[in-house]
């Protein structure tokens, strides 16, 4: 009889990319925040959206919630993200 031992562990996966250029100011812009879904995530956001919108004069803000911490960003959310926020914050809670 043998036994098969499965390795759970798995290795970060290498990718490159170009990281988006940087506004020379946030005045004016369209702000995206995430909900990750765990508990106060959205109060957190909110708090950090009127401390962003205070100090730098966004004037937009985009709120999307995830289904839950272990999902993604749905494509739909991705692309209004990527159409109308020049600046993402993705949240946490607990």
């Amino acid at each position: 009889m043998s036994i098969t031992v499965l390795d759970p562990t798995n290795a970060p996966v290498k990718t490159a990319f170009d990281t988006a250029p940087r506004p020379a100011s946030l005045k004016g812009l369209t702000l995206g925040l995430i909900d990750n879904g765990k508990r106060n995530s959205d109060y957190l956001l909110k708090g950090i959206g009127r401390r962003l919108k205070h100090l730098h004069g966004f004037e937009g803000e985009i709120l999307l919630k995830k289904p839950s911490p272990s999902h993604g960003v749905s494509e739909d959310a991705a692309r209004q993200l990527a159409e109308k926020a020049q600046v993402v914050v993705a949240g946490i809670g607990d």
